[in-house]
């Protein structure tokens, strides 16, 4: 049995519902198809994002209630109900997906709930045997958990993000986790705020590797406070697992841990796909060569979110997912990269945007800087929480904000203000000048501005 469609969209995480739904909402001539072979809402929704932020709520709540007593408020016993825990975000997660295709389905799509094969540039195969024609088909299949090459550590159960959520019934013992990067170390802190003896493994010389420098400055004396061991610049030599948990080898010596969790980056997932019978090239890291409307090597077919390997968040998937609609209806536009916010949900929160000071160094900009650590805010010191630091980046010659990195409470929010500042072109002493409220923490953000101005 042979099924025609305009429009075939593999993966039915947050991009590819994402592309699905405009495509229906705005042309509902257009017959328009969703496959998905595991759960739709993808890894974010079901074993990502959300399940894990929960878990960072409680996380905070039960270190706030630990130090309740510097406040004047006396807990007794701060107990933590592992499975409670795990129990709210099973249930925040099944709010999220309790509609299942019916949203589509309302919109006139149709909805395979089964393994797709893209097995040429216009044609799908679908596990019950159906073939699908398409004149145009979006991969939207996300990505896997890579592995390091560490001798004995594919042989052992390690976990990746979905064991670290749903495997254990109470909070191990001990756990190593390798890779300091934001999955790294907001699973590093959930864990030890949950009675964990928690050591983070990194290769690269700070943590969150990918952060300006001073961003890891801030924020690692804080999680070492909390008793996490940062074992950065170090190199796994071999990994051995066996009835007494894991024990991980490296020059300066052996990390014994019940658990191993790794956090080490992901890969595009194109595994079941005849990419080379569609005519749709990978580079040499595995990631699709795309145009700038996110169009493979194959005209006929488009990649979206993680799937492009390249800048893995939830709100660029949905960027993205507007330029593959907008590319099909007829309405294409370059992708535009330079200003993505990137949060880390640790405690306080690290969110940047744009480029970090050595980054933009190498792009060859002559770079000042501004930087106001946030134990100059009264808010925080209010608060009790002086940790944190506001620093932008731009460019002495044209003034032009290249880039902002904010570690604190608030810092997810905090940072759309620089977001907006260079979405818009803005001069420092637009933002520097503006009346901010008081006492808040972004009065370090305008003090921030209001510094990189005076250096002009």
């Amino acid at each position: 049995m042979t099924e025609r469609y305009d429009v075939v969209v593999i993966g039915g995480g947050g991009t590819g519902s994402e592309v699905t739904y405009r495509l229906a909402r705005r042309r509902p001539d257009l017959r328009v198809a969703l496959a998905e072979r595991d759960r739709l809402g993808g890894e974010c929704t079901n074993d990502g994002c959300v399940p894990t932020k929960v878990m960072l709520r409680s996380a905070r709540i039960a270190q706030h209630a630990r130090d309740a007593e510097r406040f004047g408020v006396r807990i007794p016993t701060v107990e933590v109900d592992f499975r409670a825990v795990r129990r709210r975000a099973r249930e925040v997660v099944d709010h999220q997906t309790r509609e299942g295709s019916r949203p589509f389905e309302r919109l006139g799509v149709t909805v395979y709930l089964q393994e797709a094969r893209l097995a040429d540039a216009h044609r799908v195969e679908l596990a019950d045997g159906t073939e699908v024609e398409a004149e145009h088909v979006v991969l939207a299949t996300g990505t896997a958990p890579t592995v390091p090459p560490v001798p004995g550590l594919a042989d052992g159960p390690y976990w990746t993000n979905r064991e670290a959520i749903w495997k254990p019934d109470a909070p191990p013992a001990s756990l190593a986790v390798i890779g300091a990067g934001a999955v790294g170390i907001e699973f590093a802190q959930i864990y030890s705020r949950f009675g964990t003896k928690v050591t983070v493994i990194e290769v690269m010389p700070q943590v969150l590797p990918n952060d300006d420098h001073e961003v890891a400055a801030a924020i690692a004396p804080v999680l070492e406070a909390e008793g996490i061991d940062l074992l950065t610049g170090t190199t796994l030599e071999r990994a051995e697992h066996g009835d007494g948990g894991w024990r991980l080898h490296h020059a300066g010596g052996v990390v014994g841990a019940d658990e191993t969790l790794v956090a080490t980056g992901r890969r595009p997932v194109f595994d079941v796909h005849d990419l080379e019978a569609a005519g749709v090239e990978l580079d040499e890291s595995g990631r699709p060569v795309l145009t700038e409307t996110l169009r493979t090597t194959a005209p006929s077919v488009s990649v979206a979110g993680d799937a492009t390997g390249d800048l893995l968040f939830t709100h660029v998937g949905s960027y993205e997912a507007g330029v593959v609609a907008d590319d099909i209806l007829g309405t294409p536009h370059p992708r535009d990269y330079r200003v993505v916010p990137r949060v880390t949900f640790c405690d306080p929160e690290v969110a940047s945007v744009g480029l970090t000071e050595h980054d933009a160094v190498d792009a060859g900009h002559d770079v000042r800087t501004a930087t106001v650590p946030l134990s100059k805010n009264e808010r925080s010191l209010i608060d009790g929480r002086p940790a944190g630091v506001v620093k932008l980046v731009a460019d002495a010659r044209t003034s032009e904000l290249l880039g902002g990195h904010i570690v604190g409470d608030e810092a997810g929010a905090m940072i759309h203000e620089v977001v907006a500042a260079m979405a818009g072109g803005l001069a420092p002493s637009t933002v520097g000048e503006a009346i901010h409220a008081y006492p808040t923490f972004s009065e370090s953000v305008a003090a921030a501005f209001l510094e990189l101005a005076e250096r002009a």
